[in-house]
């Protein structure tokens, strides 16, 4: 199984249809839920996730997308948006409604973030399940375990060292004359 991918460049490279691209969003989004500082948050979203407008009929509409959630997120952590989400071809030709009907459209004319409104996509509720906690950011078990070990290693070196120095100074030491 592959893990969730952890920025919008890992979910453009993975999508080769609408409906797979719809996935690895959703998987972009839970993994975003998990994340809670400022600097975990904005590596999502600094690469440029390669174009998709070639690769499936909606890949214009998939690129938009992409480029609203990096804004978007950009302006709710209140960091500045990457460059390419301003290019000009990420931006959906024609107006992209999520939900039919008038009375659905006239909410998400209103509703709709500005990133996605400069995208031409209308949507009234976008999910961006976004948390920033106070504090200390979670580190992975592994760098927990990689630190510990190179503490380990300081503290046995420095008693090494210590023991080694009351040994000389008791004359048991194994100091080599000339």
């Amino acid at each position: 199984m592959q893990p969730r991918p952890q920025t919008l460049a890992e979910v453009a490279a993975r999508a080769d249809s609408l409906a797979r691209f719809g996935r690895e969003l959703a998987d972009w989004l839970h993994t975003v839920r998990t994340l809670g500082s400022r600097p975990s948050l904005a590596r999502t979203v600094a690469d440029a996730p390669p174009r998709l407008a070639g690769r499936f009929a909606e890949g214009l509409l998939a690129d938009a997308t992409l480029a609203a959630y990096a804004e978007w997120l950009s302006a709710r952590i209140r960091t500045a948006p990457p460059e390419w989400c301003f290019e000009t071809e990420r931006i959906a030709p024609e107006p992209w409604f999520a939900d039919e009907g008038p009375r659905a459209r006239l909410f998400a004319l209103r509703d709709t973030p500005p990133a996605f409104k400069r995208r031409n996509l209308f949507t009234a509720a976008p999910d961006l399940p976004v948390r920033l906690r106070r504090g200390r950011p979670p580190v992975p078990a592994e760098t927990k375990r990689a630190n510990n070990a190179t503490r380990q290693r300081r503290f046995q070196e420095k008693r090494r060292e210590l023991l080694s120095d009351l040994l000389n100074r008791a004359g048991l030491g194994t100091e080599k004359s000339a």
